[in-house]
């Protein structure tokens, strides 16, 4: 879409209906440029909207719009929650999260579903999805939100996340109300303490400044909590009142006059250091300053009587909505069930902290899971182990199609195994996709957090022999456009 003669159209305004939804949750509709259609898409229109649009920016897919005025509206709305959720391009009123926020959350659904039976279309997939999955908490559902220092207004010190359309401005986050009420009030007081200290936020463009990320976790079934202070790892800092202190003393300060006056202290707190310098990989150390050194969760799949639990490193990737990935594992579990025997052992690709490997070890299959990150399978085998599982899986860190390469030349006896595969959003890179191909197995359970890459990597299954026999989407994340999808492909069999 990257089209320099649309740069004329910047700044203009036209009448626009809304046709469809995007990924991330605006409203997309066509518009004729010169004779030649366009795609745009407009932050707070949603299909069946007849609005004047505003082009703002030059998109990589699309044109990028707001909304002047509506017309007409496809769908009816209600009144935000957030009072970040604004509509305009403006970065003072929108942090570019809850895009779903406006309508009803059985509208949400129907859009999800739309949107998603829309991307399958265009690569021809043969395959309609099943209903969705209806997510049975709508508000403070996630887990984990990791916000941003940067410049609020002018270049005054923020913490919160970045308004749509831009980098490294951000909005002070006064509420959420996807988290709990903690998250607010943590935000609040980190901003009033770095401002009365003079420090200063990270600034990517010179390499210059103290404070860059600030993480909350919270165990939904265990009522623990986390929370990450990450900061450049100069050890001395000059704030704005002239006075130089150590690291170390600001971090005893933000404990002191921080973490210990909020309504509930943190069950845990790591400090953590990141490096990075053009042409070096970034270097991150985290610092254990007070709490045990993981994070305690637990999960119901589906019930208490096959419970999990599960110890969270600060870095350590887990589904940012407890209840309903428990939903989403009982799900993987459930479509896998009429493919496999009591004895039928597993393989998990981007396995993360190991929960479907562990899930599959809990109903008595042995597994093998891959992750290329090390902190993830340092909580994996850890979490075998906390579950009594630790002889059921084998868990390696690295590079998923290098270690699978390795595996099928030394083993060889892959043939009875089930896989499962959740890659990142980006979908299966090439290398990985061949050696999946290599197992040449009857059953893949595949699981995707993004519909485009899902449609890109289902039709070069069904090229390379596979079928689709169920497709179904859950709501994970409320509010916003996101979508999980497990797909169950099982191989042709020749006539």
């Amino acid at each position: 879409m990257k089209n320099k003669r649309l740069r004329n159209y910047l700044m203009t305004e036209f009448d626009l209906r809304i046709d469809g939804l995007s990924l991330r949750g605006w409203g997309r509709g066509t518009h004729v440029f010169d004779g030649i259609p366009g795609e745009v898409e407009v932050r707070d229109a949603l299909p069946g909207d007849f609005a004047r649009v505003r082009v703002r920016r030059l998109g990589s897919e699309a044109l990028e719009a707001e909304v002047v005025e509506y017309h007409a509206f496809g769908y009816p709305r209600i009144p935000r929650r957030c009072p970040h959720a604004g509509c305009r391009h403006d970065k003072d009123t929108g942090c570019g999260g809850c895009t779903l926020q406006q309508i009803h959350y059985e509208t949400q659904v129907r859009l999800k579903q739309d949107l998603l039976s829309r991307l399958l279309k265009t690569k021809d997939i043969p395959c309609a999805p099943l209903p969705m999955l209806e997510c049975c908490t709508h508000w403070q559902y996630r887990n984990k939100m990791e916000l941003s220092f940067g410049p609020d207004g002018a270049d005054a010190l923020g913490v919160g996340l970045h308004p749509a359309g831009y980098k490294h401005e951000v909005i002070t986050l006064r509420q959420c109300d996807l988290f709990s009420p903690i998250l607010a009030e943590l935000t609040q007081k980190t901003v009033a303490w770095a401002q009365a200290l003079g420090l200063s936020y990270f600034v990517f463009r010179k390499n210059t400044g103290f404070l860059r990320l600030l993480t909350l976790r919270e165990g939904k079934r265990t009522g623990k909590t986390m929370v990450i202070l990450t900061t450049s790892a100069q050890a001395h800092i000059e704030s704005g009142d002239g006075r130089t202190r150590s690291a170390g003393e600001v971090i005893s300060d933000f404990v002191q006059n921080v973490l210990m006056s909020l309504t509930i202290t943190p069950d845990t707190f790591y400090w953590s250091t990141m490096s990075a310098q053009t042409g070096k990989p970034t270097r991150i150390e985290d610092h254990l300053v007070f709490g045990p050194p993981v994070l305690h969760e637990r999960m119901y799949i589906p019930d208490e009587t096959h419970a999990l639990d599960f110890e969270i490193l600060p870095r350590a990737f887990f589904q940012p909505n407890t209840l309903q990935a428990e939903r989403l594992y009982a799900t993987i579990y459930a479509l896998a069930r009429p493919h496999i025997q009591s004895e039928t052992p597993v393989l998990d690709l981007y396995c993360g902290t190991g929960t479907i490997a562990l899930c599959f070890a809990r109903y008595g299959h042995r597994a093998v899971a891959i992750d290329i990150e090390a902190q993830a399978i340092e909580n994996a085998r850890a979490n075998a182990v906390k579950n009594g599982l630790a002889s059921a899986v084998e868990f390696f860190a690295g590079d998923t199609a290098e270690i699978l390469r390795q595996l099928i030349d030394e083993r060889d006896n892959f043939s009875d195994y089930l896989l499962i595969v959740d890659p990142p959003r980006r979908g299966l890179l090439p290398p990985a996709y061949r050696q999946i191909m290599r197992l040449n197995l009857r059953t893949i359970l595949y699981v995707s957090c993004n519909p485009e890459s899902l449609a890109s990597d289902l039709a070069r299954f069904c090229a390379d022999g596979y079928h689709i026999e169920y497709l179904q989407p859950v709501d994970m994340l409320p509010q916003t456009a996101h979508i999980e999808t497990v797909a169950v492909l099982r191989r042709r069999v020749s006539a």
